[in-house]
């Protein structure tokens, strides 16, 4: 029996790319009960009422209260499902059976956690293309394994047993980000399993030049501890393209 699965979807300001996300998780191959729920961030555009026309649960964060682990804890706090999936609002699975072979690692009790490498949006550049293609066909070519230490582990999409999230929350210490990897951290010194999985990938990106993919590395660099919400490091974050 497949177990029931609750998709977490991070978002602000994500109508048009939520569009298609909805459509892409409804279309899945996938046998067992699933939830949607949006986390919003105040959007003002149409994100929450649309994701509640088509039948997702929205939980709001106020932009005052907001941070990443908060926001992932939020969605989790809500969630029904024996396995969370979080995923953020332009993320965008590209095959049917994305959840099935996800959820498929979970068959075996010492699988806390799967992850994937992803590939950019269709609307990418040349420099992603160079950055995160290799790292998925690396992916590809070992097929599903687990990982023995923390690199990219990323929210961006990720599938977790809501038990062992109710036994370590992410850590709210980790305001600005960082807080998917001291989960996966955790995990591994638990004695569970976290695997890379490349039939769960999505593709994500940001449309950014080598310049901006060079300051996200930088930025990514300063999440292996606890930092606190800084609204100018987020806006510098978001505009990484120039």
């Amino acid at each position: 029996m497949n177990p029931t699965v609750s998709i977490i979807i991070r978002a602000m300001n994500e109508w048009c790319h939520l569009l298609e996300l909805l459509v892409a998780i409804k279309d899945q191959d996938y046998d067992g009960e699933k939830e949607i729920i949006v986390v919003d961030n105040e959007s003002f555009d149409a994100t929450p009422e649309f994701a509640r026309l088509n039948g997702a649960r929205v939980v709001t964060i106020k932009k005052g209260e907001f941070t990443f682990p908060r926001s992932l804890n939020a969605g989790a706090e809500t969630a029904r499902g024996e396995i969370l999936v979080f995923l953020v609002g332009h993320a965008l699975p590209f095959e049917k059976d994305w959840l099935r072979f996800g959820l498929e690692n979970f068959s075996d009790p010492r699988v806390a956690s799967v992850y994937s490498p992803v590939i950019p949006r269709r609307e990418h550049t040349l420099a992603e293309t160079f950055y995160y293609w290799p790292r998925y066909l690396i992916a590809k070519m070992r097929g599903p394994y687990p990982i023995n230490k923390v690199g990219v582990y990323c929210a961006t999409n990720i599938a977790l047993r809501k038990n062992l999230w109710q036994q370590h929350h992410f850590d709210e210490r980790y305001e600005l980000g960082g807080e998917d990897g001291e989960w996966a951290g955790w995990a591994l010194s638990q004695g569970h399993q976290i695997i890379c999985d490349y039939r769960f990938s999505v593709r994500h990106s940001h449309e950014l030049g080598a310049l901006g993919l060079w300051r996200q590395a930088r930025y990514w660099g300063k999440l292996g501890k606890p930092t606190v919400f800084d609204q100018k490091e987020l806006q510098f974050r978001k505009n990484l393209k120039f």
